[in-house]
């Protein structure tokens, strides 16, 4: 798909975002920057708030299993419809993921969709690299910055439509089959990961 049809579709994601009734639905912010308040903590790993940003460290238990879940974070509410906004920075070497739509049972990157979080500046897009719904569909250009750079991250869900735009373009445009409300979570993926997120908020369409 050419670039600028592309770009179009997600104008008018966001337009049909809007609510019809003329209200302005305001972002909410789901990190304060001082404490874990309104998360929870699943299969144990570190998460820890420094200078500001929240750090996740020392996870465990990853594998492809879908059946099996390992160390995340996830939200006390449960979302369906909404713009989900935040800036992640990893180090070298690193692997992490957002989580959206997720369910508690099992692998929350089966049950909704993990959106993969890599430092692979300059790597050719697949299914497992930054920006990829992890195993489903590659970005159609891979934005991420080199490790340690902070990345803006801008998700859109509207029914089973998912739009991810990645530091400022447009990468996904999909059509889920999975679950169209769940948890959004964070991924503390292994011992020598360490992943850092910011200015998370979600505005609910």
């Amino acid at each position: 798909m050419k670039k600028p049809l592309l770009a179009m579709f997600f104008l008018v994601g966001v337009l049909l975002g809007c609510s019809t009734t003329g209200d302005k639905r305001q972002a909410k912010t789901l990190f304060n920057g001082r404490d874990l308040a309104g998360w929870v903590v699943m299969y144990e790993g570190e998460w820890t708030v420094e200078d500001g940003a929240l750090v996740g460290r020392n996870g465990r238990d990853w594998s492809t299993n879908p059946e099996k879940s390992g160390s995340w974070l996830r939200t006390e509410k449960q979302y369906s419809d909404f713009i989900l906004e935040l800036d992640y920075a990893i180090n070298a070497g690193g692997n992490s993921g957002i989580f959206i739509r997720s369910a508690l049972e099992r692998n929350p990157a089966f049950t909704g969709h993990e959106i993969q979080i890599l430092a692979d500046y300059g790597r050719q897009p697949t299914k497992g690299s930054a920006g990829s719904l992890y195993d489903v569909v590659p970005a159609t250009k891979n934005m991420s910055k080199p490790a340690g750079e902070w990345n803006h991250v801008r998700i859109l869900t509207r029914g089973r439509r998912i739009q991810i735009t990645w530091n400022g373009e447009p990468t996904i445009d999909y059509q889920t089959d999975r679950l169209i409300k769940g948890y959004i979570g964070l991924q503390n993926h292994d011992a020598k990961s360490l992943v850092r997120f910011r200015n998370i908020r979600i505005t609910e369409l």
